[in-house]
């Protein structure tokens, strides 16, 4: 299950993210947002969780925690409707 991270603090790393979210199961994935200016962090991400139920878990305790100082935004990533 792909989940969106919102709020992070400039300096998280994948990292960060990654280990976060090994404790609750299997992390296929990490990305971080950059811009394609200088390659700042845009302040979100996404991590793909192998296992559903092990997702759904990560977001029920990450959703509201702090990192970097700032209090994350964790839940189930959803596809941008297409527009042309």
């Amino acid at each position: 299950m792909k989940i969106f991270v919102g709020n992070l603090a400039g300096k998280t790393g994948e990292q960060d993210l990654r280990t976060a979210f090994q404790v609750f199961g299997k992390v296929d994935h990490v990305n971080i947002a950059k811009t394609n200016l200088d390659g700042q962090s845009r302040g979100f991400g996404f991590v793909d969780v192998a296992v559903d139920s092990d997702a759904r878990d990560a977001i029920a305790r990450l959703n509201g925690s702090t990192m970097h100082g700032n209090i994350l935004r964790v839940s189930e990533a959803h596809r941008k409707p297409h527009t042309d």
